[in-house]
């Protein structure tokens, strides 16, 4: 069968509006990647996110966190505004100093930012930027609202539609992402 032949199910399915190209695209993307096209179809709105199945699910990578990773999410959890990595580091300083005595390395920027990000992809920590500056929040929820103000959009009116350009310019998972703009339509 030729790229440009449709099949019986094709035409059942409204594929039949689609040009060979858009077609044979859709095919390869289910046949690699269909946990992208999953999450794709769900930013979307055309799936429920809620709804994934089985092998979705298992083909994620779990991500665990260290122990200093975790203790510093907790010490974050209630850290109140956003704030660089600079502030952060300042702040354990000031308020946590048991945290910089047990890792010494917490004084450093390179350290300290490797922990923030591996809180941001484990969905525990929001993340957004203010111009060249790298803010972190302890809600991601939070995190979505200041970058729709940057962005110009009403938190209120964010959709389905928009994690993937959030997740994109934030650098957060695109399931924190879908949790947080559910928690700020709450």
């Amino acid at each position: 069968m030729g790229s440009d032949e449709t099949t019986r199910s094709d035409r059942d399915t409204g594929f039949e509006t689609l040009d060979s190209e858009t077609r044979d695209a859709l095919r390869r993307l289910a046949a690699n990647d269909p946990t992208l096209l999953r999450e794709t179809l769900a930013d979307l709105g055309y799936l429920d996110p809620g709804s994934e199945s089985v092998e979705t699910v298992e083909n994620r990578e779990a991500r665990e966190l260290s122990p200093a990773q975790e203790r510093l999410g907790d010490l974050l959890s209630s850290m109140g505004s956003p704030r660089s990595t600079t502030q952060i580091i300042e702040l354990l300083g000031e308020q946590h100093p048991s945290f910089v005595e047990e890792y010494g390395s917490a004084k450093h920027r390179p350290w300290m930012s490797n922990q923030l990000n591996a809180l941001v992809d484990a969905g525990e920590l929001g993340r957004y930027r203010d111009g060249r500056t790298v803010l972190y929040t302890p809600s991601i929820a939070d995190a979505i609202r200041h970058w729709a103000l940057k962005n110009d959009y009403f938190a209120e009116d964010l959709t389905a539609r928009h994690v993937g350009r959030i997740a994109s310019d934030t650098e957060m998972p695109r399931s924190a992402v879908r949790e947080g703009l559910a928690e700020l339509r709450e």
